[in-house]
């Protein structure tokens, strides 16, 4: 899922859509960032679902890209 948070440059805070607020992303939240991402953590995420999160939005960047096929799963 894509989703847009606004940073104002000069004030600094960050619009978080209303959707993932309704979803408990409030309060402390941990954040993982490098040089060209950052991952905001659901408060009860543990790393491990971390990971697995990161590996399925990896998996739908490749589809956006077309570097992937669709798997079909029943």
């Amino acid at each position: 899922m894509k989703r847009k948070i606004r940073i104002n440059p000069k004030t600094k805070p960050a619009y978080i859509p209303e959707e993932l607020i309704n979803e408990s992303f409030v309060g402390d939240l941990d954040a993982y960032a490098n040089a060209k991402t950052l991952t905001i953590a659901h408060p009860s995420a543990s790393l491990e679902d971390v990971e697995r999160s990161l590996e399925i939005v990896l998996q739908d960047i490749q589809l956006r890209m077309g570097k992937r096929e669709v798997e079909v799963r029943s």
